[in-house]
């Protein structure tokens, strides 16, 4: 990976990432998107993986050219994207910026922070909405290798999934907390378990990262901790980090933890429609002062994940110790991200709430035409996101597996299979998510940054999308056993 800028802007789209931006035999990834944009399909996917949209391909298509022109290098590029981020969001003085490769990579580094400033203690690191964040949250906080794939690859090193990276994963434990109790589908409550870890460390003198979460897979929020541990954050005895990862929120949030001194991990490749994948980390002032003052070097194994480029000049050390290899991809799936913020950030939060709540409430209505095939699960419990559940004739719901099949049925014309024009829309959706025991599961049909302006733009249109975007998916529901059979 981390291709030469001689390489067409396609492929290097998809590169300086990890397996889940490989593209494979038929020209997609593992989510049966492609790197540049499709106008002709309908997106509803946004809380798994993008197909770009034309603005933001052209955005990346100029930053490219302009770098291959030498008119711009990578990291003034990647300096750039800094800045944009710190504007869009009007960060508070002091707040910096760690570009990362995804939001799985993001996690370690605030594993690698509070080791710097707890030096030869033992970390805790603490996953909340476990099942419902990123598949490779849990390894990644743990120090570990998430993907047999990296983005800055070194010739002869081989990886495999778990592998511990050097220099991060010693003197480390993770204790995830499940999303869901999958016996009842019910959100756990996950203040109790967090406490008695947080006491835990407390007792044997190690130090905890407690996880909150800002919208999961299936929009669940899990809130800033409500655990006694104020004094252990104040004086980096203890760390939150909030994974806004989906990019859900409000800006006034994003400000209200950060000046809490919780680390926010981000991405612009959710919500915000960028092409997969893209993440940072927000440090926030409170760390960045104890940070830069506190001699440090960084471990080793993330010199395959991180270039100097990506990181702020104020950790002058880190940009030492890391090589200046030029993520290309990354840099340029920021650019494209940031072509959808701007606009989208521009949009009154009182706005966006009306314009998603209306959003909801007509998908809602949508699906209730089907009922024989779909059933919504836990509506409204995000205004961006609906989970589905498919009905199986005979009773019970699809499994993760049968689901798989109708998630990729959606991208393709099914037209001639399903013997109407109504299967020919190529759909992109949410991928599966269990909620319950036995494979239970969900699709998703989630509001992106560009279907939130068509909402407001053009209701029409937006609503002609969504009508035949649960169309096509009932229609693959009442015909499963059917398509299944004739494979």
């Amino acid at each position: 990976m981390a291709t030469t800028i001689d390489a067409g802007l396609d492929h290097v789209l998809t590169d300086g990432g990890d397996d889940r931006t490989t593209i494979n035999a038929k020209g997609v990834n593992k989510y049966h998107c492609r790197p540049q944009p499709l106008p002709e399909s309908i997106f509803r996917g946004s809380c798994t993986c993008n197909i770009p949209t034309q603005s933001a391909y052209k955005a990346a298509e100029a930053a490219f050219e302009s770098i291959q022109a030498g008119d711009v290098s990578v990291a003034d590029t990647m300096e750039g994207i800094r800045s944009r981020i710190k504007s869009l969001y009007d960060l508070p003085a002091g707040v910096d910026v760690v570009l990362c490769p995804s939001g799985s990579d993001a996690e370690y580094i605030p594993l690698q922070i509070a080791k710097i400033l707890n030096k030869g203690r033992k970390i805790v690191n603490i996953v909340t909405c476990d099942s419902e964040v990123g598949s490779g949250t849990v390894d990644a906080a743990g120090g570990k290798m998430f993907s047999p794939v990296v983005p800055l690859p070194v010739a002869g090193v081989d990886f495999a999934m778990g592998m511990p990276l050097e220099g991060l994963a010693e003197n480390v434990e993770t204790v995830s907390i499940n999303a869901r109790d999958l016996s009842n589908n019910s959100v756990v409550d996950a203040k109790q378990g967090v406490q008695d870890t947080v006491d835990k460390c407390a007792e044997e003198g190690s130090v905890p990262i407690v996880h909150c979460v800002l919208g999961s897979k299936t929009g669940i929020m899990e809130p800033f901790p409500q655990t006694n541990f104020g004094k252990m954050v104040s004086t980096r005895d203890a760390f939150v980090v909030v994974d806004a990862c989906q990019a859900r929120f409000k800006k006034a949030w994003l400000h209200e933890y950060l000046e809490k001194g919780a680390f926010v991990l981000i991405t612009g490749s959710k919500f915000y429609r960028g092409p997969p994948f893209s993440g940072a980390v927000l440090i926030p002032s409170q760390i960045m002062e104890r940070l830069v003052m506190t001699e440090s070097s960084i471990a080793p194994g993330l010199g395959y994940f991180l270039s100097s480029n990506e990181v702020p000049k104020a950790l002058s050390s880190w940009k030492a110790a890391l090589n200046d290899t030029n993520n290309t991809g990354l840099a340029l799936r920021w650019v494209a991200a940031l072509d959808e913020m701007e606009p989208t950030l521009a949009i009154d939060d009182d706005e966006k709430d009306s314009l998603t709540d209306g959003w909801i409430d007509g998908v809602i209505g949508l699906v209730e035409q089907h009922k024989e095939q779909l059933e919504t699960f836990q509506p409204k419990s995000c205004s961006t996101i609906l989970s589905i559940r498919c009905r199986k004739p005979a009773g019970g719901y699809y499994s993760n597996g049968e689901c798989k099949k109708i998630f990729e049925w959606m991208t393709l014309d099914m037209s001639e299979k399903l013997g109407t024009a109504d299967g020919a829309p190529l759909c992109y959706i949410g991928q599966p998510v269990n909620v319950g025991k036995g494979g239970e599961c969900v699709l998703r049909i989630a509001l992106g940054s560009d279907s939130l302006r068509l909402v407001r733009d053009n209701s029409g249109a937006a609503l002609a999308e969504d009508t035949a975007v649960v169309m096509k998916l009932a229609l693959l529901v009442k015909s499963y056993e059917q398509l299944a059979a004739a494979k």
